[in-house]
């Protein structure tokens, strides 16, 4: 038997593919004109001497953040629509081994994303080339970026090995990769800000924040093994999450179950009577009111989710407020955190709106919500009312932090004159235009994603490019963002007002034409 054969097999299927010579070009020319862009508007504004310094950030921010979402994307639903299907024994029944399948999976899912990588990385290195980025800063950053993209592929594998069910794995993998991402340097902030021993805490440097923080020259030149040992260790916890999905494969039979009905079987098997008989319950109160949430639940657990981040923000505020004498740098940390937090919740805006479209398609439940008295209008209200419900109060309380953070931090924040103004303002009035653009991101992406998981032949991918082309390239543009959030929404609700049947399936096709007068066979006695 050969080393590694579904590697090997992926590996040659992979090379022969047209979508993956044509995904590392769009991925290219969709970099380079956001950098044109961002070049355009970065020399207009007055005091752009550090130009090409801020654009390598902005660059490098948007990478790091698609590296960390590759894996939400990519690997969290692999293994699990495997066992859903019931193909996964297939392979278990045969010769190959747990690592085998895991690598195999892992390489399968990595190349188009690896490539993608691989193409924004030349347009990196044109501030390298203006002058303001060194070639050791450049090579680190590439080296984080590649660490953190391999990280998020092996937590989202590692999470499909252990659910069944799509939208857990999608929102069980984010969850990971914000506490992994987010939340352990906060962690460790939230530590030296009272004032505790930083061996404490030493854990918190596998998280792949720290090795994309500390590759800046700056950071790097203070504390140099800072930056190798985050490398390290960030990179070990991937291989440790690829060992655990192995591991838990290895262990599975053809339908799902263990080879050995243990503990862990018995709670399992437990907790889902008992989850079936609730949403059974669920459902039969809600189906006569609302027949969309009866097909996607009520998101309990993606409310869980948002609650636990807006409380995480709301511990870093009150945390930042009660030490900001100690800290002189307090307007840019809030501006940052609050964009992290706003782009986060954005994210799981995404999810949501692109998730009813997507399983609906998939299971055919579609077809017959368009075959009931249900209209377009009636789809479109559900999915902008779960959206309410879920995310209404999260942000009302988001906002309030924002208002109670410009509040305390206004003696530290005063308004920079445009002559020496950097490109992104730190203090009050860089947080009332993030307030401003999270409503518009939120509509665009409500809007737009929910046009594309109607229409692309994979709406799998729906959630990915809705937060591509809605939040990642728009933030190149600066302030010219708001003119995208409305170009956005303005062409998902003209092309949403249209039926949904047009939407799915497309145009018909006209017919061929049959011809009326067929030839009659020849006779038998007939010269040929």
């Amino acid at each position: 038997m050969t080393f590694l054969p579904i590697v090997q097999r992926e590996l040659r299927v992979a090379s022969r593919r047209p979508s993956t010579h044509r995904i590392r070009l769009w991925t290219a020319l969709l970099a380079i004109g956001a950098s044109l862009i961002a070049c355009a508007a970065g020399t207009a504004i007055p005091g752009a001497a550090s130009f090409p310094n801020s654009l390598f950030g902005v660059q490098t921010a948007c990478a790091f953040g698609l590296s960390l979402l590759a894996g939400v994307f990519l690997t969290s639903d692999c293994l699990s629509e495997e066992k859903r299907e019931g193909t996964l024994g297939l392979l278990l029944l045969t010769e190959l081994r747990s690592h085998d399948i895991v690598l195999g999976k892992f390489v399968a899912t990595s190349v188009n994303a690896l490539y993608c990588l691989l193409a924004l990385l030349p347009v990196t290195a044109v501030p390298l080339l203006l002058g303001g980025v060194t070639l050791g800063e450049f090579w680190r950053m590439a080296l984080a970026l590649v660490n953190a993209m391999f990280f998020s592929l092996a937590a989202g594998l590692c999470v499909s090995a252990f659910v069944s069910d799509y939208a857990r794995a999608l929102g069980s993998t984010l969850a990971v990769l914000a506490v992994m991402a987010a939340g352990l340097p906060a962690l460790a902030v939230l530590g030296s800000g009272a004032g505790l021993a930083a061996g404490w805490f030493c854990f918190t440097l596998a998280s792949p924040f720290y090795p994309f923080a500390w590759a800046g020259e700056t950071a790097y030149v203070t504390q140099p093994a800072t930056f190798w040992a985050a490398l390290f260790a960030s990179h070990l916890l991937g291989w440790i999450f690829l060992g655990l999905a192995s591991a838990e494969l290895a262990q599975l039979w053809p339908n799902g179950r263990a080879w050995a009905p243990g503990r862990r079987v018995e709670r399992q098997e437990r907790s889902s009577r008992t989850g079936a008989g609730q949403r059974r319950r669920r459902r039969e109160r809600t189906l006569p009111f609302d027949p969309v949430r009866f097909l996607t639940g009520d998101g309990a657990m993606l409310r869980w989710i948002v609650w636990a981040i807006v409380a995480g923000w709301a511990l870093a505020v009150w945390n930042g407020w009660f030490w900001r004498s100690r800290w002189p740098s307090q307007p840019s940390l809030a501006y940052a955190g609050t964009k992290a937090i706003a782009f986060l919740l954005k994210t799981l805006i995404a999810f949501q709106v692109c998730r009813f479209f997507v399983e609906t398609r998939r299971n055919g439940s579609l077809e017959l919500l368009l075959c009931s008295p249900l209209r377009n209008a009636d789809l479109l209200k559900a999915q902008w009312r779960a959206l309410r419900r879920i995310f209404l109060w999260p942000l009302v309380v988001f906002l309030l932090l924002n208002v109670a953070t410009v509040i305390s931090l206004a003696p530290f924040s005063p308004i920079v004159p445009p002559a020496t103004g950097s490109l992104m303002e730190t203090g009050p009035l860089g947080i009332f235009f993030l307030t401003i653009g999270l409503f518009a991101d939120i509509l665009a992406v409500g809007w737009f994603g929910m046009w594309l998981a109607l229409t692309m032949k994979r709406p799998v991918l729906a959630p990915a490019l809705t937060i591509l082309f809605v939040l990642v390239l728009p933030s190149c543009l600066y302030r010219l963002d708001l003119v995208a959030d409305m170009l956005f929404v303005s062409w998902g609700t003209t092309q949403l007002q249209q039926d949904f049947r047009w939407l799915v399936l497309g145009p018909a096709q006209p017919a061929l034409p049959v011809p009326l007068d067929l030839p009659q066979p020849l006779p038998a006695n007939s010269d040929a």
